[in-house]
């Protein structure tokens, strides 16, 4: 099966023809979807700015890290749901869209780098003095998922 198959498949489905129809869905999913991009952005923000040392210097960042960590995995969670519904609404346009693709592919590679080298450099963060490699680690990860929110806002533009 080709991927435009299932792109053509999502704006057919039940889903598809509700979201493409109703007055109000539309805007309410985009409404939650955002709630839970600001909840991400949030707990993303302050555990790199405590990774590089700017921010909470009397906390771990280890346990900075793992007390937002849940709301960034839910966040997360209702944010690819809310993205499936909005995907929905106007699949073909995502399909061919460059900006869809970036964000798509940089989401991919956020999700990777938080469950691999971000919670390493966390988890290795025992002590209060940040060592350069997990000041990279919060940068790179402040710029993938800043890299995700500004790929999904040309969605709209274009």
């Amino acid at each position: 099966m080709h991927p435009q198959d299932y792109f053509y498949f999502l704006a057919h489905s039940a889903l598809g023809r509700y979201m493409q129809t109703s007055q109000w869905a539309f805007a309410i999913v985009e409404m939650v979807h955002l709630l839970a991009l600001a909840a991400l952005g949030g707990s993303v923000l302050l555990t790199d700015l405590r990774l590089m040392g700017f921010i909470l210097k009397d906390q771990s960042a280890e346990m900075v890290g793992r007390q937002l960590g849940r709301i960034l995995l839910i966040s997360l969670t209702v944010m690819i749901l809310s993205g499936i519904g909005l995907l929905s609404e106007e699949a073909m346009k995502c399909y061919f869209s460059p900006a869809f693709r970036w964000k798509m592919a940089l989401l991919v590679a956020s999700v990777i780098f938080y469950f691999t080298a971000h919670r390493w450099a966390v988890r290795r963060a025992r002590i209060r003095v940040t060592r350069f490699s997990e000041r990279v680690a919060a940068l790179i990860s402040m710029s993938l998922w800043l890299g995700v929110g500004i790929a999904g806002r040309v969605i709209g533009l274009l």
